[in-house]
């Protein structure tokens, strides 16, 4: 043990010794690679989030819009595959295709059906920044640019005082946060950890000034899950069904799992559970600038400010580069691509393969599901985004549309 601690630097040793961390870990750990990932959320206790009284129902549409063959850049060259076996051969749970408001493509793979629950992963963090959105338009949070430690007062005087929320939503909140698989890593402490009040409050530590660097870290979005508990008065996941799930019409209900039935504390980065035809219906308010057929769910301008690339971050990406250097961007818990002028798609994006994918353009939206990533990440978002150019294609010849 002495040897280990030689090389504690990430998180205090009281922290990462703790008995029942330390189970989690060696237990939980060693379990997962030989079962799925999408049903991690057997570990937890949770928080049931309620479904509508009536079911929104996507009409069918053309299945034949949806392209049989789809194309990639491999390593310089573009390679053609067949869709369906794309979707075998790399874990795919669940894949739905939208436009409008029809279902174009909707499969399941691997014993999955309609109503098995998922892991969503980190795509819980892009429905955590709807929830942001709407505390703001409602009063609960005043500014991104408020430091933390006026919602966070436990961490004032500790180097915490110049980090706002905007910094946690952009991934550039400085705090010292290592991706790796070691106990003390704060990647697993993230996920692992009975006591996250604590962890965030007493164990956090910085490692340069905000918004010097993109630097991903779940702790950003687990304090942002802290501030919407003591600003909305509600645990995020009751705001997330009074505010969305329900007006939405969401089929089933969902959960948001929590670090310990003592500590009751919501994994607001990484584990909202749900069926991928209810991520098919928050891709679709999200495509429809926040609207849900006439009543406004989530504001427009959070909408398209949370999903638009800032022309003035500048910062070098210390995780994650290769997003970057294919021009993607990062903003409020959202993955976006530059397409052009004016022209763009986002994603949510969670590890294992789980994907929200947006086209405002093309008016689709595409909801993928899995074990595991299957096609390195940034290909896939080729993948979608080559599916939405031919639905669109389809779709403007059938109406006689100029190209």
């Amino acid at each position: 043990m002495a040897i280990a601690l030689m090389f504690v630097s990430p998180a205090s040793a009281a922290a990462w010794t703790q008995p029942g961390y330390l189970y989690r870990y060696f237990v939980w750990g060693a379990r997962f690679p030989f079962s799925s990932r999408s049903d991690d959320y057997r570990s937890y206790g949770y928080h049931t989030i309620e479904k509508a009284l009536t079911a929104f129902q996507f009409a069918p549409g053309k299945r034949d819009s949806v392209p049989e063959t789809v194309e990639y850049d491999n390593s310089g060259s573009v390679k053609q595959v067949a869709l369906s076996e794309l979707l075998r051969s790399t874990g795919t749970n669940a894949f739905i295709v939208v436009r409008d408001n029809q279902v174009l493509y909707e499969n399941y793979f691997n014993g999955s059906a309609r109503d098995s629950l998922c892991t969503a992963w980190s795509l819980s963090k892009s429905v955590t920044s709807a929830l942001v959105g709407i505390a703001i338009f409602e009063g609960y949070i005043k500014s991104l640019d408020d430091p933390i430690t006026n919602y966070l007062p436990e961490l004032k005087g500790q180097g915490f005082d110049a980090i706002t929320i905007r910094n946690l939503l952009t991934m550039g909140s400085g705090i010292q946060y290592r991706i790796g698989f070691l106990p003390w890593d704060e990647f697993v402490l993230a996920g692992y950890y009975p006591n996250l009040r604590q962890l965030l409050l007493s164990d956090l530590k910085i490692m340069e000034p905000p918004g010097q660097s993109f630097h991903y870290n779940n702790f950003n979005a687990e304090l942002i899950g802290m501030i919407l508990e003591r600003t909305t008065h509600r645990l995020p996941s009751q705001y997330l069904q009074e505010k969305i799930w329900k007006p939405i019409g969401m089929e089933y209900p969902a959960t948001w799992s929590i670090d310990s039935e003592q500590d009751d504390f919501e994994l607001t980065p990484i584990l909202l559970n749900a069926r991928a035809i209810d991520l098919a219906k928050f891709g679709r308010l999200y495509l429809n600038s926040g609207n849900w057929d006439g009543k406004q769910i989530v504001p427009k301008q959070w909408v398209v400010e949370s999903t638009t690339k800032d022309p003035n971050d500048h910062r070098p990406w210390e995780t994650f580069s290769r997003w970057q250097d294919k021009g993607g961007y990062y903003k409020y818990f959202w993955w976006g691509v530059s397409l052009g002028k004016s022209d763009y798609s986002y994603m949510g994006i969670g590890t294992y393969g789980q994907f929200i994918f947006v086209s405002p353009r093309t008016k689709v939206v595409i909801i993928r599901t899995a074990d595991k990533d299957g096609i390195d990440p940034p290909y896939w978002r080729e993948v979608f985004q080559n599916i939405a150019e031919q639905v669109d294609q389809t779709y403007s010849r059938e109406v006689g549309a100029p190209r």
